[in-house]
């Protein structure tokens, strides 16, 4: 079973510009994965 490496850390939640997600890769480094709603 091959395991992705990648994790929440942070459930997405609104924001004002649209919905933010945080999440963990195998390294510990932390991506921020967000998803406009203002049409950008």
């Amino acid at each position: 079973m091959v395991e992705t490496g990648i994790r929440f850390i942070h459930e997405p939640k609104e924001a004002p510009y649209g919905i933010v997600a945080v999440f963990e890769d195998l390294y510990g480094n932390l991506w921020d994965l967000v998803e406009f709603t203002d049409g950008r």
